[in-house]
């Protein structure tokens, strides 16, 4: 009977000792189905002019002028994301309302020439048609990715093109379970879903007239256009540690990156300017964006909750613009060649309720 004793707390105390080895820790994608997260994503870049270049019908003009030019760009995305059914590691079917979209470009800009000098400040304010819309991603096995429809239907296809799932920063995540202190390579070609995410949100100037002034003005565009090239470089994750908020364990990883991508943009500033009021007829030639950015961030996983909790990223980032276009004012045709070089700060923070 001593026997039979002594295997009673041995059975109650077998399923503790094997629980306390199950991963509960492991950092991983797994929110609960029919759960849902608001994201509040903001992102802020400072630019200010370091050199400038400009040529006429291949020729210097005989005074050059001087210019400072400082561009401040803030962006604001909110959604809420509703998982309606999830396949591993990943969403297999998600509804995801756009609350809030929106960004504010501020330019100032100081210029002399010849004795003359022209100050400017100007602020377009951007948004866009999602807002307030309903989009459902759902995973299709056959094809590989996922498919789009807004809830309920709109005849909006064209703001569905580029619009991507991933809002998780699930790029950043490790493969397997990690220890505290190991590291693993992030692969920089899938980092556009975590410095632009949501994809191509169709934030756009609200005035007509300030389409135009995008082309001169690096921040006006969505990050995204930017992104959407092929990413070069090189980024890393490391595992920090465990640290309780608000009650609930997270999972600390550290991030590093360092990146460049190259875009050709020329299509993209020819439909704008199309669709500016300009009095005088412009064709572009070229656009070419080169953009680079070192950054250290941080991610917070909620591990119960299986999401991101909080994440923050910045470091320095520069631009390099070069630009050709053609103009014929009264019947005087000028080829216009300039290049701009601005180097600033990029800074990205989400919170997650």
């Amino acid at each position: 009977m001593l026997h039979h004793r002594n295997l009673i707390p041995a059975a109650i105390l077998i399923p503790i000792l094997l629980s306390s080895h199950v991963p509960g820790d492991r950092i991983r994608f797994a929110p609960s189905e029919g759960s849902s997260a608001t994201k509040t994503f903001e992102n802020k870049a400072e630019f200010t002019l370091q050199n400038m270049k400009i040529s006429m019908n291949g020729q210097e003009p005989p005074a050059k002028p001087e210019m400072e030019m400082t561009i401040t760009s803030t962006q604001k995305v909110v959604v809420t994301d509703d998982y309606v059914a999830n396949r591993e590691n990943a969403p297999k079917k998600l509804r995801r309302t756009f609350d809030e979209l929106g960004n504010d470009v501020s330019m100032s800009m100081k210029m002399q020439m010849m004795g003359n000098s022209q100050n400017q400040d100007k602020t377009t304010k951007g948004e866009s048609e999602l807002q307030g819309k309903k989009v459902v991603f759902t995973w299709d096995d056959d094809k590989g990715e996922y498919t789009k429809a807004f809830d309920p239907a709109a005849d909006k296809e064209n703001l569905l093109k580029d619009l991507e799932e991933d809002m998780d920063l699930r790029a950043l995540l490790p493969k397997e379970e990690v220890k505290e202190g190991q590291e693993w390579e992030i692969e920089v070609s899938k980092l556009a879903s975590v410095l632009a995410p949501g994809g191509n949100l169709s934030i756009v100037p609200k005035e007509a007239e300030d389409a135009g002034a995008n082309m001169q003005m690096p921040g006006m565009s969505n990050v995204s256009d930017w992104l959407r090239g092929a990413l070069e470089g090189s980024a890393t994750g490391k595992f920090k540690g465990l640290q309780t908020v608000d009650g609930a364990k997270m999972g600390v990883i550290e991030i590093v990156a360092k990146i460049s991508v190259s875009k050709d943009m020329t299509d993209m500033v020819a439909e704008m300017m199309k669709k500016s009021k300009q009095p005088v007829p412009v064709e572009i030639d070229h656009m070419d964006v080169d953009f680079k950015y070192e950054a250290k961030g941080e991610l917070v996983w909620d591990l119960a909750a299986g999401r991101a909790h909080s994440f923050n990223i910045s470091g320095p980032s520069h631009v390099n613009m070069d630009m050709a276009m053609k103009l014929d004012a009264q019947g005087q045709k000028m080829n216009i060649d300039y290049g701009m070089e601005l180097s600033g700060s990029t800074d990205l923070k989400l919170d997650v309720k």
